[in-house]
């Protein structure tokens, strides 16, 4: 084994390129972007593009700035900028997540004067990906999914595309539950890969959010020559239920139909006693010394049962689940779960 392959991924990855040494065009990091997302681009805006919070040059010549600016937009830029994806640069370097925003999709490895020149001059940046140094391609989709912080910003077609290559490698769907040490399990695996088995148009409704995941789950297990028709007949009886619920009365509405409800009098909002009605003194003299009756106390069982739930604390909601559902009702919920994530 090299002295290279001993080292960790921020050590083979460094402060900085050596500015100057530019590697492959095509990365490990490259072939994933192939296999979910699609090649990446020859340039981007450099608003796209993070300065490396390892760089050891804080201070910039701001004269050598214009200068290269001028020349950039004048004659183009000559050499590309080596970048890192944002996710394998947090996989080599996980201490600098906060230093790099989600709208940052790239971090400068090689190339900080051209990005800040590219920003002066106001023109794309010309880039070139290489993400080798954060590890394998199944490294990063496997750093991908399992965790929340990268998995909120796939779609759940990317979700799935990454999850096939990681079956494909790995041989089972229990092999990459195991990798991704148990943040997903087999259904969850098995709904993913139901949508890679969709039309390409359904598969980009799914990934707008135009198509539930339960829907689309379905649909992938028909034949193909039935996914289609079937996604729109559900998609039809899903607007028509919605149709049917009752719109809330919000704004102006909402209150001009408050002051149309009859309002308690002052005397029976203070006591609680209703009026007597007019009639004989005797009969008047009974009514009016009814009131209205007071709750009765609450049982501890029932104060037990019908205390608040915190539904922001996974553990009180589960507790409740459990102490309030049948067991096959608890079955349903975390199957209707697993179908919506």
């Amino acid at each position: 084994m090299s002295s290279d392959r001993r080292k960790t991924a921020a050590d083979r990855t460094g402060p900085s390129a050596a500015f100057g040494s530019a590697r492959a065009p095509r990365s490990t990091r490259g072939q994933i972007i192939d296999s979910v997302v699609g090649a990446p681009p020859a340039s981007v805006s450099p608003d796209v593009v993070a300065e490396n919070p390892e760089n050891p040059r804080q201070d910039f010549d701001e004269d050598y700035l214009d200068s290269l600016a001028r020349n950039m937009r004048e004659v183009g830029q000559i050499q590309t900028a080596t970048v890192m994806t944002r996710l394998a640069f947090l996989v080599a370097h996980p201490e600098h997540q906060e230093a790099v925003p989600p709208e940052r999709e790239y971090v400068v490895i090689d190339g900080h004067c051209r990005l800040r020149a590219a920003r002066k001059a106001g023109i794309d940046l010309r880039i070139t990906v290489d993400d080798s140094s954060a590890g394998t391609r199944e490294d990063l989709l496997a750093a991908a999914l399992s965790a929340n912080h990268f998995r909120k910003d796939l779609t759940p077609i990317e979700e799935a595309e990454a999850i096939e290559a990681l079956v494909a490698f790995h041989g089972s769907a229990a092999a990459v539950v195991t990798v991704l040490g148990g943040t997903v399990n087999d259904s969850w695996i098995s709904t993913r890969r139901a949508l890679l088995k969709l039309p390409e148009p359904i598969q980009e409704r799914v990934a707008a959010k135009e198509v539930p995941i339960a829907i689309a789950r379905k649909a992938g297990s028909l034949p193909p020559e039935e996914q289609t028709a079937f996604v729109e007949e559900k998609m039809a009886e899903r607007k028509a239920a919605q149709d049917q619920k009752p719109k809330p009365v919000r704004g102006r509405a909402a209150a001009a139909l408050k002051k149309e409800q009859p309002q308690p009098s002052p005397a029976v909002a203070a006591t609680g006693t209703l009026p007597p009605p007019e009639g004989p003194s005797g009969d008047a003299a009974l009514i009016g010394s009814q009131s209205v009756p007071e709750p009765r106390a609450e049982s501890p069982a029932s104060d037990n049962a019908d205390t608040a739930v915190d539904w922001t604390n996974s553990d009180a909601v589960v507790a409740a689940i459990l102490e309030r559902c049948p067991a096959d009702a608890v079955q349903k919920i975390a199957q209707g779960l697993l179908d919506t994530l």
